[in-house]
């Protein structure tokens, strides 16, 4: 059963291209973007052998940044906080060579919302970065995300009947019917199998992530806050076509 299932799926993907004559093409567009999100995580964490002095640590450092994020003036609606968590703290003793308790640790994190670079720049310059508050990194956003790929998915639509009656004109037919389409890659049995193909769309970088900084350390001054620098968000679609041709 195992070996027919097997030959099935290999008879239905040679048996995805019509028996007929055929042109298998792919539509693509591409559009450049400057972000205009910018996301920023903040984390708060407290180390101390009372759990209330770790608490009101904690508790100060967080109203610190509220203040400095209202001035920086983000929307309370772009400012989301988890609960506070207190805990054990455990630290690696190298001498025991295992876990020891250090004490108690109460934390929680921000996750702010920017919506221009003059914002953030204000915020980053003005935030004292320690090992108890700390400030993982920036991803980038694009507001009109859905909007940008709606269009160029339409795009990439047309672009496969232009090149379709396009290569069919140069050798003498015309195009038919559509036979099939996807977004995804085909595969397909013409004696060479193409490795270049590529579905979707996709963020140029890493995972949909830009300018990616990192803050540690002490105070960050102006000269660090003036080489911020937004780069380009690259999208790209790709429709796969297989239209039927005619004489």
């Amino acid at each position: 059963m195992l070996l027919s299932l097997i030959a099935a799926d290999a008879s239905a993907q040679v048996n995805a291209l019509p028996p007929t004559r055929h042109i298998l093409v792919y539509g693509d567009a591409q559009a450049r973007a400057i972000p205009d999100r910018f996301k920023i995580t903040i984390e708060f964490e407290e180390i101390d052998a009372s759990a209330q002095v770790a608490r009101d640590r904690l508790q100060r450092s967080y109203e610190g940044v509220l203040e400095l994020l209202s001035n920086s003036r983000v929307p309370d609606g772009e400012i989301v906080a988890t609960s506070l968590e207190i805990g054990p703290y455990e630290r690696y003793d190298n001498k025991k060579e295992e876990e020891v308790y250090a004490g108690v640790s109460a934390s929680r994190k921000l996750t702010v919302r920017f919506s221009d670079t003059a914002s953030l720049e204000k915020f980053l310059a003005g935030i004292k970065a320690s090992e108890q508050v700390q400030v993982s990194g920036i991803s980038t956003e694009l507001s009109t995300e859905q909007a940008l790929k709606d269009q160029l998915r339409l795009k990439a639509i047309e672009s496969t009947r232009k090149k379709a009656e396009e290569i069919a004109k140069a050798y003498g037919a015309r195009v038919g019917g559509l036979y099939s389409v996807s977004d995804v890659a085909p595969q397909f049995n013409y004696g060479v199998r193409e490795g270049s193909w590529q579905g979707g769309y996709g963020w140029d970088g890493d995972s949909r992530t830009l300018d990616r900084v990192e803050v540690t350390g002490a105070r960050i001054n102006r000269m660090q806050t003036e080489s911020f620098k937004v780069g380009y968000v690259n999208f790209t679609d790709k429709i796969y076509a297989v239209f039927l041709l005619a004489d």
